[in-house]
């Protein structure tokens, strides 16, 4: 009996190393493909700050998921056009610099109601978890709409942060990690 007790141990020791091993060989290997994004923010600048109250991104192609949208303080070398994001999901953080490469504004005077439509093109910068080596391009739209906020002669003012604001954001491309 001892004998089929350390063969039955050994079978389950060789399986738990198969099943440990298993993910780590499946997990470096490169996986590429389209993905496309969709989401939206909610923030406020009423503050003086720009604050994100609540935010979504939902992935679907070579990688499926959905997320939030932190936004990431620009580096000091970064153009005026671009912006840098996280899209955070249960399987680790993918980094984003996106560009702008067109844009359309339009407000209304008296109701200091603001439109805008940016185009995009994202470049995915690595990551953590999932991500850590994710490369590749997208291209996208945000479309925003914003209720700014009003100067003391009533004014709507392009200096102040937005009372409110909801950017909607798509785009789509190949993801690579």
């Amino acid at each position: 009996m001892g004998r089929h007790l350390r063969i039955a141990l050994a079978v389950l020791l060789a399986a738990a190393g198969l099943a440990i091993a298993g993910p780590t060989t499946t997990a470096s290997a490169q996986t590429s493909g389209p993905e496309t994004f969709d989401g939206f923010l909610v923030v406020t600048g009423v503050s003086g700050e720009r604050v994100v109250l609540t935010s979504s991104i939902r992935a679907q192609g070579v990688f499926n998921g959905v997320g939030q949208i932190v936004e990431i303080p620009n580096l000091p070398t970064d153009p005026e056009n671009v912006s840098r994001d996280d899209l955070v999901f249960a399987q680790g953080t993918l980094h984003i610099i996106s560009a702008s490469q067109d844009f359309q504004v339009s407000v209304d005077p008296h109701s200091c109601r603001a439109t805008v439509t940016v185009q995009q093109v994202t470049t995915f910068d690595g990551g953590t978890g999932l991500f850590s080596g994710a490369s590749g391009t997208s291209t996208g739209t945000v479309d925003g709409s914003a209720l700014l906020q009003r100067n003391p002669d009533g004014s709507c003012s392009m200096d102040l942060l937005p009372a409110h604001e909801t950017d909607r954001v798509s785009g789509s491309g190949t993801l690579s990690f």
